[in-house]
C-alpha cells in the first residue's frame, strides 16, 4: 500500500466515524423527542387534572370554544396522559401513532398560542408549572421547537423502521 492509498483509507475511516456519529446523534435526538414528549405531556396532564376546576374556568373564557370548556378540560388532560403512556410502550406502531398525535397536538397548541397572543386581550395558559411561567414569546418558540422536533422524529422513525 503506497502513501496515497493509506491516506485514502484514513479519510474513508474518518468518514465512516462521522457517519456513525451523525447516526448516533440522529437516534439520540429522535428518542429524546419521544421521551421528552412523554414527560412533558404527563407533567402537564397531571398539572391540569390537579387544577381541573381552574383549567375549565379558564377555558370558558376562550371565544368560540368556551361552551365546550368542560369537555376540553377533561379531554386534553386525559389525552396528554394517555399519549405520555403510549409513547413509552415499546411497540413501534403504537409509539409512532402516539408520536404523530403528540406532534399534531403540539402544533395545535402552538397555533392556539399564536392566535391568542395576536387576538385576545386576556391571555390564558394552564400548561402547569415551569411551562406556564414562560413569557408568551418563549412559550410559542418552545411549542414550535417541540413541533419541529416531533416532525423530525416522525421522519426518523419512518426511515429506521422501513
Amino acid at each position: 500500500m503506497n502513501n496515497n492509498e493509506a491516506h485514502l483509507a484514513v479519510i474513508a475511516k474518518r468518514g465512516s466515524l462521522i457517519r456513525r456519529l451523525a447516526g448516533w446523534i440522529s437516534f439520540f435526538i429522535m428518542h429524546l423527542t419521544i421521551y421528552g414528549y412523554a414527560f412533558m405531556y404527563f407533567y402537564t396532564g397531571i398539572a391540569k387534572l390537579l387544577n381541573i376546576k381552574e383549567f375549565i374556568r379558564g377555558n370558558r373564557k376562550i371565544p368560540f370554544i368556551g361552551q365546550y370548556a368542560e369537555q376540553i378540560g377533561w379531554g386534553i388532560s386525559i389525552l396528554e396522559i394517555v399519549l405520555a403512556v403510549l409513547l413509552v410502550i415499546p411497540l413501534y406502531k403504537i409509539k409512532r401513532y402516539a408520536l404523530l398525535s403528540s406532534t399534531l397536538l403540539m402544533g395545535i397548541f402552538a397555533l392556539y398560542l399564536v392566535l391568542m397572543v395576536k387576538y385576545v386581550e386576556d391571555k390564558l395558559c394552564h400548561c402547569g408549572g415551569v411551562i406556564e411561567s414562560m413569557s408568551w414569546k418563549t412559550h410559542i418558540v418552545f411549542n414550535l421547537v417541540w413541533f419541529i422536533a416531533g416532525i423530525y422524529a416522525l421522519k426518523k422513525t419512518k426511515i429506521i423502521n422501513n
